[in-house]
């Protein structure tokens, strides 16, 4: 996968990408929320004790930084908070001007189509790594290259 990936800007999504998709020891629960409650959100620090992808941190690491993106959703500014230091001490490499959050999965294609034309990129230079089929599908009819994370389970 390190192959596809050498050159390319690559937009990764963080949870169930980067780190395993799994909170208070729950894939998810009935609340709108996954499976963290609103006051998990705001006063928690449930995100901070995310597992990272080991395979994620060595693949991350042999890439080029100033063209690795972080491109995640969040709710609250504390979950944001939590975001920022849990990949600044698990991908140290990436940068955190290259760190992009939004509130809803469903834009993040657009967001990255926004930055493609923003910064002069060709869309054959970009790769978007997100969990989201219904996501990932959207993007690939944007002409965007994508993989889901179990491209990168041997």
């Amino acid at each position: 996968m390190f192959e596809k990936l050498k050159g390319k800007y690559v937009f990764f999504d963080i949870d169930g990408t980067l780190s395993e998709f799994r909170y208070n020891n729950k894939l998810f629960s009935d609340n709108d929320y996954g499976c963290q409650s609103l006051k998990d959100l705001l006063f928690g620090d449930l995100f901070y004790k995310a597992r990272p992808l080991k395979t994620m941190q060595e693949i991350i690491s042999m890439l080029d930084s100033d063209k690795v993106f972080v491109l995640g959703t969040v709710f609250t500014n504390n979950e944001a908070r939590q975001k920022y230091k849990w990949l600044a001490e698990n991908f140290p490499n990436i940068k955190e001007g290259n760190i992009i959050f939004v509130n809803k999965a469903e834009i993040k294609p657009l967001v990255i189509l926004e930055y493609a034309k923003y910064f002069k990129l060709n869309i054959s230079e970009i790769v978007f790594v997100d969990d989201r089929l219904d996501v990932l599908r959207e993007a690939e009819k944007l002409g965007i290259e994508c993989y889901h994370p179990s491209s990168f389970v041997d």
